[in-house]
């Protein structure tokens, strides 16, 4: 939340975009409910697999199109799958995930000019971000 503020001036009445494994995040869970705290309107994006059924009764938007979803944000936060909290993996395969969830630089083409991207680490190259857009190459 410090980053966002710093970042935005604000958070109350910003979009934050939460991009990925929703179920299986902590990063998620506590920032949904810290986020909505200060006043941010929040999207989780990714396959219905990995978005739990309650999401909407916390007051989150569920997206499950990131092109549609990115346009709204202001702040796009990606995760990581956890494949470790998994007993099998929950969407058809990785290229599938990387094609439609997956943040790079035409997906991000879509994104408000003074988007801010946060990731909490560790980084799946190439999975949830692209290398040009993890590195901070891409420009608008």
């Amino acid at each position: 939340m410090f980053t966002i503020e710093e970042a935005k001036g604000k958070i109350s009445g910003l979009k934050i975009l939460i991009v990925g494994d929703i179920a299986h995040s902590r990063v998620a869970r506590s920032n949904i409910y810290g986020l909505k705290k200060m006043g941010a309107q929040l999207i989780v994006c990714g396959p219905p697999t990995l978005i739990p059924p309650a999401m909407t009764k916390l007051g989150v938007e569920v997206s499950h199109n990131l092109k549609a979803s990115i346009q709204k944000a202001d702040v796009i936060m990606m995760l990581r799958i956890q494949e470790e909290r998994q007993d099998r993996i929950q969407f058809p395969s990785k290229k599938e995930y990387v094609q439609y969830f997956g943040l790079n630089s035409e997906t991000l083409k879509l994104a408000k000019k003074d988007v801010i991207i946060m990731h909490p680490g560790p980084l799946n190259r190439g999975v949830e971000i692209s290398p040009d857009v993890a590195d901070g190459r891409f420009t608008h």
